[in-house]
């Protein structure tokens, strides 16, 4: 059984964006969906826990490409990760703690809002819309964003 949890605030931990990349790849990017708590001691019960959501973005460069510099490769244009701090009445370790059904979501519109954002000062177009948005989190729902099974 899982502990209540309530939101008590969210926040950003750190960005990479290479938005220019980003929308000269665009529609050849592969995406990464990470999402769990952080924590130092996992036996420590505590009232304060913070989880992480990580979504990165990548695309695969032919060794053509001029940024590949004559080999084929991954390059990151995005890493964005949002925390999300909760808390509990009564102290717990963090194992016990389930997903709230609205964790995801507000850190994923976070991450798009952010991302869009700088994007938009960079005068390009918002490279994560509400459909990629609505179909990343259907994936993740459905199991498919784990650390075993990187969403792709």
């Amino acid at each position: 059984m899982s502990v209540i949890t309530t939101i008590v605030g969210d926040r950003l931990y750190g960005i990479s964006l290479r938005p220019q990349e980003l929308a000269i790849y665009g529609e050849a990017v592969s995406f990464s969906l990470r999402y769990g708590p952080v924590v130092e001691d996992p036996s420590a019960e505590l009232r304060q826990h913070f989880k992480l959501l990580v979504l990165e973005v990548h695309a695969d460069l032919g060794q053509d490409d001029a940024l590949a510099h004559g080999k084929p490769r991954k390059l990151q244009l995005l890493k964005c990760g949002w925390e999300i701090e909760l808390a509990t009445a009564t102290a717990c370790r963090s194992d016990t703690i389930g997903e709230r059904d609205d964790e995801v979501p507000l850190l994923m519109e976070r991450i798009a809002d952010t991302v869009n954002e700088l994007a938009r000062r960079a005068v390009l177009e918002a490279p994560l819309g509400p459909d990629l948005i609505a179909d990343l989190l259907q994936r993740y729902r459905a199991g498919l964003a784990t650390p075993a099974n990187r969403l792709q």
